[in-house]
């Protein structure tokens, strides 16, 4: 009897870890996501209205609470991004602003194209990893299960 009881929670850890690798993974997909919305919505607003810096951070709004976070300079995410990662966004989302605004928006169209294209080749891979971790997961906390009763 005891080993049931062991095997479940096994498996239910084991599941709870697939989630967890899955939501992080998914979670990275809508941070780059809303930075590449982040990155459009700066070109048509400096573009056509000549919208300053901090106003364009302050009514931007996104689903993704970790970039919002990060453009308003409150914290880092901690959504499983690398340092690299995170250090490039904040260096480009500092220089916003910086120079003039045929400049910037050619700028930002190019940067806009750059994480549309990585989103295209890179979040197909992590929606796909994320659902096999998960289902992985779940495999190996039946296969335990089994092998402990």
């Amino acid at each position: 009897m005891g080993s049931i009881i062991v095997g479940i929670c096994i498996f239910f850890s084991m599941a709870f870890i697939g989630l967890w690798l899955k939501k992080r993974m998914l979670n990275k997909y809508r941070f780059f996501s809303a930075y590449a919305d982040y990155l459009r919505y700066a070109s048509e607003k400096i573009g056509y209205e000549r919208m300053p810096v901090s106003e364009l951070n302050r009514t931007f709004r996104s689903e993704c609470s970790e970039f919002v976070e990060l453009l308003l300079k409150k914290q880092e995410p901690s959504i499983g991004l690398s340092a690299a990662e995170i250090s490039s966004v904040k260096d480009y989302l500092d220089s916003i602003g910086r120079s003039d605004a045929d400049t910037q928006v050619g700028s930002l169209q190019a940067k806009y194209s750059e994480i549309k294209g990585f989103l295209d080749k890179e979040g197909a891979k992590w929606k796909k990893d994320a659902s096999l971790y998960f289902k992985l997961m779940v495999l190996a906390g039946i296969a335990l299960f089994i092998i402990l009763v």
